[in-house]
């Protein structure tokens, strides 16, 4: 998956913020359909990204999963624009269509390989 710098960062912020809500490890895979440690190979992942250019990054499904959980999470966690765009650098609706984008993107790969 290509990412831009700013979409490598709202993935990282909003697993981030994931993590911070939730203590155990049982109800953060319960939210996000993995582990923590998943989730910090995920962050590790997209830390590659450059800052001044996009990058590409290779994710499992689980792992697109629980990066769109991330970001639907963050959506209803910080129920403020101000507050939301302070901590992600998205303006939310943006990162609804990211959200959004990935899941018909995936949905048409698997309609594709069917």
């Amino acid at each position: 998956m290509k990412l831009t710098p700013a979409q490598a960062a709202l993935f990282r912020e909003c697993i981030a913020l994931t993590m911070e809500s939730h203590d155990g490890d049982a109800m953060t895979e319960l939210c996000t359909g993995s582990p923590r440690r998943e989730l910090e190979n995920i962050t590790k992942e997209v830390a590659h990204v450059p800052e001044k250019e996009s990058g590409t990054c290779t994710f499992t499904l689980r792992q697109l999963h629980s990066i769109y959980a991330g970001i639907t999470h963050a959506v209803v966690a910080l129920p403020s624009e101000e507050g939301f765009h302070i901590r992600t650098g998205f303006y939310r609706e943006n990162a609804i269509e990211l959200a959004n984008s990935m899941r018909s993107t995936v949905h048409d790969c698997m309609r594709s390989t069917s």
